[in-house]
């Protein structure tokens, strides 16, 4: 039946097509047509039973072009890190500054975190690492991060995503990149660049690779029964932007389960007392994340730690975390309380992570057979 009719829907085309041949219709020579693959499926379809979903089908996608000869449709197919081909600065939103200090400011930045446009490699993903940003394509600043590295739940739905999953019965077709925003606070000074002290809203903002691996903290520190004790030793400021994200950090996000522990105890130091930073916060980090803050413009490190006399702790079962940025003199006096304490586990925000090599994907041919390799290193 079907086959008849596609005949008779040819003879009848080419009937009109040649109206103006003096010949009857009964003796043009119709050529034989070659079913399409929409019709084969059809027919394959009668015959197991189940004509009424494939005609339905075929009715749907009647106008819709052939996706089998669609050109370069082999490239949906070719395995390749998500976002390995995105552009390494994306835009980002200015969306409110805060003055913290006389001489530090928050800066608050909406920017792109999707895995779908970020690649990992270009990720917020470890306390202690720099935002790279760039006003007005002006000069790339590196900038002290303060908030904590964003939880994997934010970037749930682009993960999903990337996988590349298919149901049954489902079709490979081309999707839009998925958008997940989120804010980026970061603590800014003068020095950091006329550009980034002044910005406003009707700024051009553009956020880059994030820089340095970050703090190294995995180690035995993790462990909260290990260690249920934890001082913090904080001094200057990428010594408080690193400690304000690590207190506030999620334990998929490089936390340290901070309301999980016992005792947390931040020694914090400054030159005067209007230097310090984030003090209507320090109540909520007691209350939220039971790490109390202790707070000093006059004395030591070793001084504080020998003053406090509420600190109950057992050296075996306690650990530091030193974050003083680049001041080497404030770093060796906070290992000298350690040392004097017996405290031997310790992370130090000048230590940072091993660095990540990064595999690129290599296609070796039009088969499918791919391959994967580390990226040339640079001599």
């Amino acid at each position: 039946m079907q086959t008849l009719h596609l005949q008779h829907s040819a003879a009848h085309r080419n009937t009109q097509d040649c109206s103006c041949s003096h010949q009857p219709a009964s003796s043009i020579n119709v050529p034989r047509t070659t079913p399409s693959l929409k019709t084969l499926k059809q027919l394959q379809g009668r015959q197991l039973g189940t004509t009424r979903h494939v005609v339905a089908h075929a009715v749907a996608t009647e106008d819709e072009e052939d996706l089998i000869q669609f050109q370069g449709r082999e490239k949906w197919y070719e395995a390749k890190f998500c976002a390995d081909d995105a552009p390494d600065w994306n835009p980002a939103v200015f969306l409110r500054k805060e003055q913290n200090t006389p001489g530090l400011q928050t800066v608050v930045l909406e920017i792109e975190i999707s895995r779908d446009r970020v690649p990992i490699r270009n990720a917020y993903k470890h306390v202690g690492q720099q935002a790279s940003v760039r006003v007005n394509s002006g000069m790339d600043r590196s900038l002290s991060v303060c908030s904590a590295p964003f939880p994997l739940l934010k970037i749930k739905e682009a993960l999903y995503k990337v996988r590349g999953d298919l149901y049954a019965g489902a079709m490979k077709l081309h999707e839009d990149t998925l958008s997940t925003t989120a804010e980026l606070e970061l603590l800014v000074d003068e020095k950091d660049g006329e550009e980034i002290w002044n910005l406003t809203e009707g700024d051009s903002i553009e956020v880059g690779p994030f820089r340095g691996t970050g703090m190294n903290l995995r180690s035995p520190i993790q462990g909260m029964f290990a260690y249920p004790t934890l001082v913090l030793f904080c001094e200057g400021k990428a010594g408080i932007a690193a400690a304000k994200a690590l207190i506030e950090a999620t334990p998929d996000s490089g936390g340290l389960n901070f309301p999980l522990r016992q005792d947390v105890r931040m020694y914090y130091r400054a030159p005067n007392q209007e230097a310090f930073c984030f003090q209507n916060l320090y109540s909520k980090w007691e209350q939220d994340h039971r790490c109390k803050v202790i707070t000093s413009t006059r004395s030591t490190f070793m001084d504080m730690f020998d003053d406090d006399d509420t600190l109950m702790y057992e050296p075996a079962l306690t650990a530091a975390v030193i974050m003083t940025g680049d001041d080497e003199e404030a770093e060796k006096a906070a290992l000298e309380v350690c040392k004097e304490a017996e405290i031997t586990e310790i992370a130090r925000q000048t230590q940072e992570m091993p660095a990540t090599d990064y595999l690129t994907v290599v296609q070796k041919d039009m088969t499918g057979d791919f391959t994967t390799k580390l990226p040339d290193k640079k001599k």
